[in-house]
């Protein structure tokens, strides 16, 4: 990996860690995980995920497993559905946005069960609705990033 792509890897785990504490609920580094499976070297979506995964789970305050099971979750989705759709598809990525949705609305509402804690679902749902929107958009904004970095065979 050269280091124009670890400088872009950094910026964008600084930028999204900044905007999940300004938006609570909404996953930014989500995006970036599938477009680091999109590139299909494995070696950086492993890594990648593991340090998000260590971020998630450590600045979270839910029980040890739920950034497993959105990760673990996500990573299905893209491997399922890349099947089904061209990888680099937007309508896919919307799909996947989608799925992202009901996944959190899910996936809190268990963990929320698991510790005893009450979630006001009316917060939970527009949380969801954030996150399957935020998702396609995002995705596409560091798809045209990343896509036109300098050593990229694509780049003008």
């Amino acid at each position: 990996m050269n280091p124009g792509r670890i400088v872009f890897w950094v910026l964008f785990t600084v930028c999204g860690v900044w905007l999940e504490n300004t938006i609570p609920g909404v996953d930014f580094l989500a995006p970036g995980l599938i477009l680091a499976m999109q590139e299909e070297k494995w070696t950086v979506p492993i890594w990648l995920g593991l340090a998000w995964l260590f971020i998630q789970e450590g600045t979270g305050s839910l029980a040890f497993g739920a950034g497993l099971l959105w990760y673990g979750g996500l990573a299905g989705l893209y491997f399922f559905g890349h099947w089904l759709f061209e990888a680099r598809n937007f309508l896919f990525m919307f799909i996947v946005g989608l799925c992202l949705g009901a996944m959190h609305f899910v996936l809190i509402n268990l963990m929320a069960l698991l510790l005893d804690w009450t979630v006001p679902l009316e917060r939970l749902l527009m949380e969801s609705v954030m996150q399957a929107l935020i998702f396609p958009v995002e995705w596409g904004l560091i798809y045209l990033i990343h896509r036109y970095l300098p050593d990229t065979p694509h780049a003008a």
